[in-house]
C-alpha cells in the first residue's frame, strides 16, 4: 500500500516525531511513504530526519508556499480554494504522480488542509490523525478568526473517511465542539513511545522538574514560572529547566530557570533520564508525547485531567501523576511534594510501555487505513 501523508521537518514537533516512529515501523514491508511538506521560507536546510530512508520507501516533495501564504492568511482571507488554487493544483499533481492508495492526514492545520483538499477532489480516501484541536489553539483569537478556522476544521473532519483519535478526550471534544455529533468510523488509537537504554542515573543533588514543548499559549509555560517561584517561596529545594523552541525576556523567564534549546530525539530521551519530574501545565492536549516518552524513560510526570496522556496514567495505575488543573499553585505544589516521595517503579515503567508498544499501535494504525481502502 503507498500511503501519502503531509510531513514536517520539525524534529521537536509531535507530528514528526509520531510521523517518524511509523516510518521506521514501516520500512521493512511493503508500504511504502509519500512526503508532502509544505513550507513558507525562501531558505530552509535540508530534511535531516528522513535522509535514512532509501528513495524506493520514502519519496520527499517539498511545496513551496512562500508567496501564497503570507499574503493570503488563512486565518484572514476568504475563498481560500481560489486563493490556494496554486498549492491544492501542484498537490494534486503530486498526487496523480505518486498515485497513492489512501491518504494520511496529520493535525488539522494549514498544510493538512491544502492535502485534504488536493484528496478530496481527486476521489482518494482520507484518514485523518488528530494532532492538536485546532479551535483549542486558537481559543485566545478574536471571533471571527476563531469561526473561519472552525469551519475548515470542521470540513476536514467531514471530509475524512475515518478518524484516528490519540485519546477519548479528544474525541469527546472534537464531537461536541468541532462536528457537533458523534463520529462515526472513528478510532482511539494512542501515540507510541519508545525508551532508550536504561541505565541507573546518580540521584540529583537537588529535585529537577522541567518542562518540555513549543513556546504557545496553549502550553502554558507561565504556569510552570509561577509554579517555580512558588517552590522558591516553600523554600523546597529544586532546579527547574525549560527546553522550548522560543523564548523571550518579555515573557518573564526569571534567572533561576535554566533555558534549553530543542535537541534531538536521542539527546531528548537522555535529558528525560537525568530529570526527577516532566511538569505538563498545557491547557489541553489531545494526547501528549513528551509525557509519554518522559515515562517511558523512567521519569515521574505530572500532567492535568485536560491532558490526552492522562488516560494512560490511570490505566496504568498512576492517578497520583493526573491533577485537575494547573491553576491554584498551592494545590501543584502538594502535588510535587508527594511525588518527590514516591519515585516511580519499574513495574509502573513497563506497565505504560506496555500500554504504548509502537507494534501494536502501529499495527492498528495499519489496519484502519488498510480497512479504508478496502472500504469497510
Amino acid at each position: 500500500m503507498k500511503i501519502a501523508t503531509n510531513i514536517g521537518r520539525d524534529a521537536f514537533g509531535g507530528i514528526t516525531i509520531s510521523n517518524l516512529a511509523l516510518f521506521d515501523w514501516l520500512e521493512d514491508k511493503e508500504d511504502t511513504i509519500v512526503g508532502i511538506e509544505y513550507v513558507t521560507s525562501r531558505h530552509f536546510l535540508g530534511a535531516v530526519i528522513f535522509r535514512r530512508y532509501l528513495p524506493s520507501f520514502f519519496s520527499h516533495h517539498i511545496i513551496n508556499g512562500i508567496d501564497i501564504i503570507p499574503r493570503f492568511s488563512w486565518e484572514k482571507s476568504g475563498n481560500l480554494r481560489k486563493r490556494w488554487n496554486i498549492l491544492v493544483e501542484t498537490t494534486k499533481n503530486v498526487l496523480r504522480q505518486e498515485a497513492p492508495d489512501i491518504v494520511l492526514i496529520n493535525g488539522t492545520y494549514f498544510a493538512p488542509w491544502i492535502l485534504a483538499i488536493a484528496a478530496h477532489e481527486l476521489g482518494i480516501p482520507i484518514v485523518l490523525r488528530y494532532a492538536g484541536v485546532l479551535q483549542r489553539e486558537v481559543g485566545h483569537r478574536p471571533f471571527f478568526i476563531k469561526r473561519r478556522l472552525l469551519s475548515y476544521e470542521r470540513w476536514l473532519a467531514s471530509a475524512a473517511n475515518s478518524i484516528i483519535f490519540p485519546s477519548t478526550l479528544c474525541q469527546m471534544v472534537v464531537e461536541k465542539e468541532i462536528v457537533g455529533h458523534a463520529v462515526r468510523h472513528s478510532v482511539v488509537i494512542p501515540n507510541p513511545a519508545t525508551s532508550g537504554l536504561l541505565r541507573h542515573q546518580k540521584p540529583n543533588s537537588r529535585y529537577v522538574i522541567a518542562a518540555v514543548g513549543r513556546w504557545s499559549r496553549i502550553k502554558n509555560f507561565q504556569a510552570f514560572i509561577t509554579l517555580h517561584q512558588s517552590l522558591l517561596e516553600k523554600k523546597f529545594p529544586h532546579q527547574a529547566i525549560m527546553v522550548t523552541s522560543y523564548w523571550d525576556k518579555k515573557f518573564g523567564i526569571p534567572e533561576t530557570i535554566e533555558c534549553k534549546d530543542p535537541m534531538s530525539q536521542e539527546d531528548l530521551q537522555k535529558f528525560y533520564r537525568s530529570v526527577d519530574l516532566l511538569i505538563v501545565p498545557s491547557l489541553f492536549e489531545t494526547f501528549c508525547n513528551v509525557a509519554a516518552e518522559a515515562l517511558v524513560n523512567g521519569s515521574s510526570v505530572l500532567v492535568s485531567k485536560n491532558v490526552g496522556f492522562a488516560e494512560i496514567l490511570i490505566k496504568a495505575g498512576l492517578k497520583r501523576m493526573v491533577i485537575d488543573s494547573f491553576d491554584c499553585p498551592e494545590k501543584v505544589v502538594l502535588a510535587i511534594k508527594r511525588l518527590a516521595k514516591i519515585k516511580l517503579s519499574e513495574k509502573e515503567r513497563k506497565r505504560v510501555v506496555a500500554l504504548l508498544n509502537p507494534q501494536e499501535i502501529h499495527q492498528d494504525i495499519l489496519k484502519t487505513l488498510v480497512g479504508v481502502v478496502k472500504g469497510k
